[in-house]
Parts: C-alpha cells; sequence; structure tokens
C-alpha cells in the first residue's frame, strides 16, 4: 500500500532541470533523468522511440484500469501488472519483456481476477519481479497482521525470504541493486533498491508484521550497511549509485530517505545535513526532490513532511520557518487544486488508481495536523474547513469502497482519519 509508482521516472519524457537550480554544497543530482535517459540510449540507442510507443500503448491501457475501478470492478491482477510494466518502461530498455507484459496487461483487462498466494508463500502472483511480489506480500501480512485477536508468537523470518537470510546473502543482496551499470546492462535498480530496503528494514531489522525473531547479527549487519555504504554521506540522503565511464555517481532519492528515516523513527545519522537538502531540492524532479514533472504530488508531499517531522525537533530556527512556509504552500496546493469537491483526490500520471490517490491525499492532510492539532508540530493556527474536509472524504470512501482494487488503501485513509481525531 505504500509503494511509489515510479511514474516519476515519466520525466525521462521531460527537460532535465540545470544542476544549477539547486543551492550548493546540499544538492541532490538534478541531471538524474537526463543521465539515466543517456545511459539507456548507450545501452539500446533505439530507446528513445522504443519507450515512447510503449508508452503510448500502456497509457492507453491504463485508462481501461482506471475505467474498470470507477465502474465497481475489481481487478488486482491488472492493477499488479500495469504497476510492473510502468516500472520496467521506465527502468529498463527490455523492451521485449515490457511487450510481454503489456500482452498480459491486456488479457488481465479483459479477464478480471484477485490475487492468490503463490507455492512460496508470497502474493502479487500476477508481478514477475521478487522484489514486487516482496512488496504485495507485506502489503498482505500487515492485514493479516491487524485482523489477528492478538499479537501473534515469535515465529521465524518466512522461507521466501531465504535469499537475505544471512548477513553475507544479506550484504550480496543490497549491493547486487545499490549499484546500477546501465550503460552495460540496460537496467536501473533503483525502485528495487527502494521498495526492497523499505520491506526488508520492516521485517529484518523491527520484526513487522507477525513479530519476527531475527538474528541479531542480520539485524546488525542490514543497520550498518544502511548507515555506512548505502547512505549519501555528502547529504545524508539514500539513493542508487551508478557507473558512468569509470566513476560511481551517487543520485539521491527522496523516496528511499523517506522509507528509512520514517521506519527508524528518525534515527539516522547527519538529521540537520539531511534537512539541509530536503530544503534545497525542493523545485527538482524526483527521485532527488519534491516535485512529480514539476509539480506538486501529494505521494511526494507525504514523504516530505514526513522528514520534516523527523528533523523538526533539531531544525534550527530558520529552518522551522522555512519548513512552515512549505507545508503552507503544499497544503494550499492541496485543498485548491488536488482535493475535488466530492472528497477524492485528483489522479495525477503517478497515481496507478483513484484508491491510491485517496491514501497519500488523506495521509498528506493528517500527518500535518490538519484534522488533529495534537499532530500539528509546524503552527499553532486552526483549520475550521477540516471538519468538512474530512466529512468529504469519508463519504467518498463509503461509496467508492467496493470498487477499489483491492481495497487496502481505502482501509488506511480510515485508519489515518482515525488515528487524527481532534
Amino acid at each position: 500500500m505504500f509503494r511509489l509508482l515510479p511514474i516519476a521516472a515519466q520525466s525521462l519524457l521531460g527537460i532535465a532541470l540545470s544542476m544549477a537550480q539547486a543551492p550548493h554544497p546540499t544538492v541532490a543530482d538534478a541531471n538524474g533523468h537526463a543521465l539515466l535517459k543517456q545511459d539507456l540510449t548507450i545501452f539500446d540507442p533505439s530507446y528513445s522511440a522504443d519507450f515512447a510507443t510503449r508508452g503510448a500503448r500502456l497509457s492507453a491501457l491504463k485508462s481501461q484500469v482506471n475505467a474498470q475501478e470507477s465502474k465497481g470492478i475489481q481487478n488486482q491482477c491488472a492493477q499488479q501488472i500495469l504497476f510492473e510494466a510502468g516500472t520496467l518502461l521506465v527502468t529498463t530498455a527490455d523492451f521485449k519483456r515490457i511487450d510481454r507484459r503489456i500482452d498480459d496487461l491486456t488479457t488481465a483487462i479483459a479477464h478480471p481476477s484477485a490475487d492468490k498466494q503463490d507455492a512460496d508463500g508470497m502474493w502479487g502472483s500476477c508481478s514477475e519481479q521478487w522484489f514486487l511480489k516482496l512488496d504485495n506480500t507485506f502489503d498482505h501480512l500487515v492485514i493479516v497482521a491487524h485482523n489477528l485477536a492478538k499479537d501473534p508468537p515469535p515465529q521465524a523470518l518466512p522461507s521466501f525470504l531465504a535469499r537475505v537470510a544471512t548477513p553475507a546473502k544479506l550484504t550480496a543482496y543490497l549491493e547486487s541493486v545499490a549499484v546500477s551499470d546501465v550503460q552495460h546492462t540496460g537496467i536501473d535498480h533503483d525502485l528495487e533498491f527502494n521498495l526492497a530496503v523499505s520491506d526488508l528494514l520492516r521485517m529484518i531489522v523491527l520484526g513487522e508484521p507477525m513479530g519476527y525473531k531475527i538474528d541479531p547479527a542480520l539485524h546488525d549487519t542490514f543497520l550498518e550497511y544502511l548507515i555506512g555504504p548505502g547512505r549519501n554521506h555528502h547529504t545524508g540522503f539514500w539513493g542508487e549509485r551508478y557507473r558512468r565511464d569509470g566513476r560511481v555517481d551517487f543520485e539521491d532519492d527522496i523516496s528511499t530517505t523517506f522509507h528509512i528515516v520514517s521506519y527508524l523513527q528518525g534515527r539516522v545519522p547527519d538529521m540537520p545535513l539531511l534537512l539541509d537538502t530536503l530544503l534545497a531540492v525542493k523545485d527538482l524532479d524526483a527521485p532527488g526532490g519534491w516535485l512529480s514533472q514539476g509539480q506538486y504530488w501529494n505521494h511526494n508531499n507525504v514523504d516530505v513532511v514526513t522528514e520534516f517531522r523527523y528533523a523538526w525537533p533539531t531544525a534550527t530556527a530558520a529552518q522551522r520557518q522555512r519548513i512552515s512556509t512549505e507545508i503552507e504552500l503544499m497544503l494550499a496546493w492541496c485543498l485548491k487544486d488536488s482535493l475535488q469537491p466530492d472528497g477524492s483526490f485528483k489522479v495525477t500520471l503517478g497515481d496507478p488508481s483513484a484508491e491510491y490517490a485517496e491514501y497519500f491525499g488523506t495521509a498528506f492532510l493528517a500527518r500535518i495536523g490538519f484534522f488533529n492539532p495534537a499532530m500539528r508540530f509546524w503552527t499553532d493556527r486552526g483549520f475550521p474547513e477540516s471538519a468538512d474536509v474530512r466529512g468529504q472524504i469519508e463519504a467518498f470512501i463509503e461509496a467508492h469502497k467496493a470498487s477499489a482494487p483491492d481495497g487496502d488503501n481505502y482501509r488506511e485513509v480510515t485508519s489515518e482519519l482515525n488515528r487524527n481525531k481532534p
């Protein structure tokens, strides 16, 4: 339910921002999209033309999937394939595989079906890549744990984590996806590193969601990797590393950084440096910055304000003023441009479904304390309109929960609202 649809990387089609737009020295790589497109073109000279034709086809199929949702047709299989095909399109030059997945999506749209468990115990049956199955599986286990009458007894890590179940295996896996050599492989591992780190951090370090018994050596190996080679010590961010022309570029990722900061509850090194970087990249597109194709996106805004919350206790007066100003701007956009009169949030190119958009729009409002003054760390002003907005959102969910692709995000919207009652 917390997946980041990398359609933010559709910015490959746009013009990369100039490095001069980001203040020195705390700057993420503003040319990341252009460099990735350049790498993929070196691997496959016809990349741009092939990308455009597949993108047009996939966009048309996405419209069909969204239309099914609006008609109350649940089609988890199509949603999973849509997500995977979209990620493949913006992270690889494997057009044979992309074509096959697009064909699979066409079939799945014609024959709606629900997710089911694979023989190895994983969910995400219509996804092919292990890290996407892992993400679907974690979400499923969260629901199972939530519905239990009491906490489950401690249990061993599930067998589907065998590939990362020892310190050596975990380190080897992380290194295999933390560094991409796109010019020679045609594959960008940034999304896999992001999602795998997110899910594995919760399972291997925090023991979530089923109360797993954790090998201390495995726990420590993971944290030492994140604090050491997995982190950009010049910016405080986390992200992917890229081999290019005999060098290694570290490109920061706001989403990966959010996941780590959030799940470790802000107990990360160099938080003041991280905050400087976060404020410096506000006008850049993701993955390094806040925006998606030059515009706000509720998903990224959730990431930003969560990092703001954890950085607030150590922020200077000047930084706190910047934080307050930026949240005001995001809030104004959310209420004016994103929130719709029926309580929905506008579905953008980066949102795979209306349900997904609803979760992140609501989560943004909840996490800045729009509904609950106790959560309002950045301001002491009131929001008298919040009760009406809450009512609009609740009415929309009640009217549309039966048409949700899987219902997880709508359940999370309700949880966000319930946790944030004044």
